[in-house]
């Protein structure tokens, strides 16, 4: 069997898994866009892997496969890696699929509201999986193909990232005093302890 049938094969069976999980198990969940259906898009051979997009009326993803006789993926269900593809290294999730084992994901989006139809989903997708396969975007691909995640910069905390977004304003807002609000119109300060 040559790859680009192989691809083909594995493009349809994905399309297939992801109709039966919408029409068993999502078609009435909220997260749901209804103009949407199940697409598998743009699926192409790469190296020994299949890259394409799985496009969902709740979300649109990444895949890279591991073709026939490449090594499997490794790691943990929900365990990040990064890929080297040829526009640049992608974060993806190890997934466990019923059906296909190990393979890679990445969210473009999730929830999907923002489509108003199929045809701009599938748009959107084409887009995608032709920018992300542009060789012409990394000269050299960086370090090994698929590799654990380890950000470059160290990530900042939830607490972190809301202090940097808090109004200063609030951060130094002066404190009341209750009596002074009520007794002279909101105008006076508290004093100082």
């Amino acid at each position: 069997m040559t790859a680009d049938t192989e691809v083909a094969e594995l493009s349809a069976r994905l399309e297939a898994h992801f109709h039966n999980v919408h029409q068993r198990a999502m078609a009435d969940v909220p997260i749901c866009n209804r103009a949407l259906d199940v697409a598998s898009v743009g699926f192409r051979p790469w190296r020994d892997q299949a890259l394409g997009i799985v496009v969902t009326p709740w979300f649109m993803n990444i895949v890279l496969a591991p073709l026939d006789g490449a090594p499997p993926v490794t790691g943990a269900s929900g365990e990040a890696r990064s890929v080297s593809l040829p526009c640049g290294k992608v974060d993806f999730l190890v997934c466990e699929l019923d059906g296909f084992g190990r393979l890679l994901m990445c969210s473009l989006f999730s929830p999907m509201d923002d489509f108003i139809d199929q045809a701009a989903a599938l748009a959107t997708a084409h887009a995608a999986i032709d920018g992300l396969s542009d060789a012409g975007l990394l000269a050299e691909a960086p370090g090994p193909e698929i590799y654990p995640f380890a950000p470059d910069t160290p990530r900042e905390t939830p607490a972190e990232r809301a202090e940097k977004f808090r109004p200063r304003e609030m951060a130094e807002a002066p404190q009341m005093d209750r009596r002074a609000f009520f007794l002279r119109g909101g105008d006076r300060k508290a004093p100082a302890p």
